[in-house]
């Protein structure tokens, strides 16, 4: 028999390969860490000092529009008021033309708020200057100070413009009225929209009011907001020009934002650049090494349990051996338990080597085939090489990829959208139309389904996942339904997914929607669907809660969504 000293020491053989596996997965990991780590460091301040050469353009192209618009400003009101002749005016502008790419018009007002010119439109009969904040402020200025207005809808151009406002006095001092250049907000900030920069990439121009005077895109509120919530300001006290994160008071995207104050005029320029655009690029690379760390722990995983298992193996034989040559009585038996233990190792050796040391195998073989053909510069070898790298990653990564998207709900949303339930269930029942149809079950959905705001993609995997699962425990019902209908209740909108099978215990309904969780294991499925569904929802804004009388009874999937319009809630 074996000794109790001996059974002590075989207690944990090939322990030795775990301790070494443990740290090289770990100094793999730590490894690839860092290069994350200093590429996002790398790309973060890449992006700052994109943002800040980008503030420095759009400072200088903002100072050449407003120079250029006050100069012509200043033209026009000097011939004006040497001969107060709105002839001569006209004359003027046409032998010096008004850019048009850059301002929509020039107006002159007298001193009782009355349009006297306005280039390019005609008058509207009764209009008046009285009531607008621009001419209060300039005929009550003690100065000859340019006014920067507010952005605003013109009435005779129907565009968003910035005006340009002057006073302008009579020979015996008093006040004569004013004249302003209209510029068009959209030309202010045009050429940051052909730079391709990202599409939540944003350039605005900002008056020292709080005010926003053009924005290359505009959140739901519309151009012209408040922006006093931003912390801009607190940023201007301490410095003219900087960098800050912040998620944007206008659209709720999160920027790195690079401001710069516009000399000699009451304007800030503020380049905001998406962390979501600029971290799509800082997201691949993080996959790639983290990828790359995988496929290498994974390789010693299997390499340090091959080992173990062999050594334990290996122990155990020596222990059958050792008890064989001290009870001959037991040989048989302990030849057969030899024999299983080496048919086990055998099995294990074939599980290693064909079902999860072929892949990695492939890429080690084909990464040393690929490094000799790019010295070669042999393109077709090259190409082979790179493909068959990729068919065996392809295979380990078929394992992550209902766990790759249900990580991705909440960062990689579409815009949301006024949506029809009626129109997404229907094509929810156009996806699954053959499990419908094999299993012969009959589908209500009930008639005027309201509109929610919403991910039309992501919803749409909502009313699919359901409706596919009530198919799937539908059990032996002779007459199977499922209905689909909607209802509003406390300012929200609550859609519901009834059928008529198998049931849910109540000692069970808690944990539908735990990933992995499979309640009946003879049902095909990954344990994944319910937790996606659960996890759209939340990012919505929802909640969702399963109903069940038990088993037989069927079973009711609600969930609620906002039942506010994209317009209405503008």
């Amino acid at each position: 028999m074996i000794r109790a000293s001996e059974k002590s020491s075989n207690r944990a053989p090939g322990t030795q390969y775990l301790i070494t596996g443990a740290i090289l997965s770990l100094l793999v990991w730590i490894v690839s860490y860092n290069f994350v780590a200093q590429d996002e460091e790398q790309r973060f301040n890449e992006a700052a000092a994109q943002a800040r050469q980008i503030a420095v353009f759009f400072e200088r192209h903002v100072v050449g529009i407003f120079h250029y618009g006050d100069a012509y400003l200043k033209l026009v009101r000097r011939e004006y008021v040497q001969n107060y002749d709105i002839a001569s005016v006209v004359q003027l502008m046409a032998e010096v033309p008004l850019n048009k790419s850059i301002a929509s018009h020039i107006t002159i007002i007298d001193e009782n708020g009355t349009p006297l010119l306005v280039s390019g439109h005609q008058i509207k009969a009764g209009t008046t200057a009285t009531d607008r904040d621009y001419f209060k402020s300039q005929k009550n200025a003690k100065l000859d100070e340019l006014l920067v207005s507010r952005m605003h809808m013109g009435r005779n151009s129907g565009k968003l413009i910035v005006r340009l406002v002057r006073r302008f006095e009579k020979p015996d001092g008093t006040f004569g009225g004013v004249i302003f250049l209209a510029l068009e907000a959209l030309h202010i900030t045009e050429f940051f929209n052909t730079m391709q920069i990202g599409p939540k990439s944003s350039a605005t121009l900002v008056g020292k009011d709080k005010f926003v005077r053009s924005r290359s895109s505009y959140g739901p509120r519309g151009p012209g907001q408040n922006i006093s919530g931003s912390q801009i300001w607190q940023r201007l006290e301490e410095s003219p020009v900087g960098l800050y994160l912040q998620t944007s008071v206008v659209d709720d995207v999160t920027r790195y934002y690079a401001y710069r104050e516009v000399p000699d005029l009451p304007l800030i320029v503020a380049i905001g650049l998406s962390v979501e655009d600029f971290q799509q690029t800082i997201a691949t690379s993080r996959l790639g090494h983290y990828s790359i760390a995988f496929m290498a722990t994974l390789l010693i995983a299997v390499t340090v349990l091959f080992f173990y298992r062999q050594q334990q193996l290996l122990a155990q034989i020596e222990a059958k051996n050792d008890e064989l040559e001290q009870r001959a009585d037991e040989i048989e038996r302990k030849n057969t338990e030899l024999k299983n233990q080496n048919a086990e190792l055998e099995r294990f050796n074939y599980t290693v080597s064909h079902d999860l040391k072929a892949p990695l195998v492939t890429i080690k073989g084909f990464l040393g085939l690929l490094q000799k053909d790019i010295n070669s510069k042999e393109t077709e070898a090259i190409e082979r090489d790179a493909n068959q790298i990729g068919d065996a990653a392809d295979k380990m990564g078929q394992l992550l990829d209902e766990l790759l998207e249900l990580s991705r709900i909440g960062r990689q949303m579409n815009a949301p959208e006024n949506l029809d339930l009626e129109q997404l269930v229907q094509e929810a029942l156009e996806r699954v139309a053959m499990q419908i149809e094999n299993h012969d079950v009959e589908v209500r959905v009930a008639p005027d389904m309201p509109v929610v705001v919403g991910d039309p993609g992501r919803l749409l995997e909502v009313f699919q996942n359901l409706i596919d699962n009530s198919i799937k425990f539908m059990g032996a019902q002779e007459a199977p339904c499922i209905e689909i209908g909607a209802r509003r209740e406390d300012g929200e909108i609550q859609c519901f997914v009834r059928d008529n099978g198998i049931g849910i215990a109540r000692e069970y309904q808690h944990r539908v929607f735990d990933l992995f969780d499979r309640l009946d294991a003879k049902i095909d499925g990954t344990g994944v669907g319910l937790a996606l569904v659960k996890r759209i929802i939340e990012v919505h804004g929802g909640r969702i809660w399963v109903e069940s009388e038990g088993d037989g009874q069927g079973s009711t999937f609600w969930f609620t969504l906002p039942q506010e319009s994209i317009d209405s809630a503008a």
